[in-house]
């Protein structure tokens, strides 16, 4: 299990600008992954195995939409070499919680076989 306390993520409609091959990393994401890799430490080898990814946040405002957040979080641990891939996520869980230590609570557990279902 790996638990991390990260800045709050930027909404999945602030990660990239351009479309096609105009397409690239908004400053804004840029900014976030790049003070974000400050509070992660990787560990020897990333995560290969299917793996749950538990996530809590504390809520900015009402109109913020939960799920939104997820990309930015998921693409930055793989970025930083945590987990291999963010397609083996079979597992993703996310709350807003608003006694948290951290804007945003991650907690990375490598699944049992059996535990997808």
């Amino acid at each position: 299990m790996i638990k991390l306390h990260l800045p709050y993520p930027p909404s999945g409609w602030d990660l990239y600008i351009g479309w096609g091959k105009t397409r690239r990393l908004s400053p804004t994401y840029k900014q976030w992954r790049n003070d974000t890799g400050y509070f992660i430490k990787a560990p020897k080898q990333a995560i290969d195995k299917p793996f749950a990814l538990h996530v809590a946040l504390r809520r900015q405002n009402m109109r913020q939409d939960i799920d939104n957040r997820s990309k930015a979080i998921l693409d930055c641990l793989q970025h930083y070499g945590v987990i291999k891939n963010d397609n083996l996520c079979e597992r993703l869980t996310m709350c807003w919680d608003s006694d948290l230590p951290a804007d945003c609570v991650v907690i990375i557990q490598v699944c049992e076989e059996g535990m997808a279902a």
